[in-house]
């Protein structure tokens, strides 16, 4: 559109039905410099060959020199120094090794509150705290606790949960039928193909 408003701005024809074919011819020579010739494509060009086999190195990740990954061995170099401070303290902050905190379900917690409202001196907190794999910390913060969720929370976790059941259900189901058709599929064909003898 601005091409042929500056047409028409510095044109010093009159203005006709030619002003637009003069547009169009501009138009289609899509800004090329007059009078030099253009430059050939790389595309167009084959009369040189091309080497692309260092590109298909590249492309699938492969370094110069580097050994197949079968062959491939640990450096023989020592361990910085850096990795070795960050190990020890690793295995002085964690000397059992890292075990994350086990995330107990809101049954289990109800479970651990009512074994301890049972019988305190049966179930004191180091007890519930090995019975159900969590720190000590854990249990007291649980039995510290006085919240609870109201009703409606506690029906829908109810229902995520049957939910999950059986969807987890069907799907097992389903791989136990696929892989019953399977079996069935190649015991048909090897009957008839004459493969399959039964004994008596």
């Amino acid at each position: 559109m601005s091409c042929i408003r500056a047409v028409r701005c510095f044109s010093t024809r009159p203005s006709s039905s030619s002003s637009s074919s003069a547009v169009s011819a501009a138009g289609r020579r899509k800004w090329g410099i007059g009078g030099l010739p253009s430059p050939k494509s790389i595309l167009n060009d084959d009369s040189i060959p091309v080497d692309l086999s260092e590109d298909n190195d590249a492309v699938n990740g492969v370094r110069p020199n580097t050994p197949p990954r079968h062959l491939r061995r640990p450096p023989a170099k020592p361990t910085p120094n850096e990795w070795k401070s960050h190990r020890v303290a690793l295995k002085s902050t964690f000397p059992e090794g890292w075990s994350p905190p086990r995330k107990l379900s809101r049954e289990a917690m109800d479970g651990l509150r009512d074994m301890h409202k049972l019988d305190p001196a049966k179930f004191s907190t180091p007890i519930l705290a090995d019975r159900f794999k969590i720190s000590p910390e854990a249990v007291r913060r649980i039995l510290k606790s006085k919240w609870e969720p109201p009703q409606e929370k506690r029906v829908k976790w109810a229902m995520q949960a049957r939910q999950h059941r059986n969807e987890k259900g069907e799907y097992m189901r389903q791989t136990l039928l696929k892989e019953m058709r399977e079996a069935n599929d190649i015991l048909s064909a090897k009957q008839y193909r004459g493969d399959l003898t039964f004994k008596d």
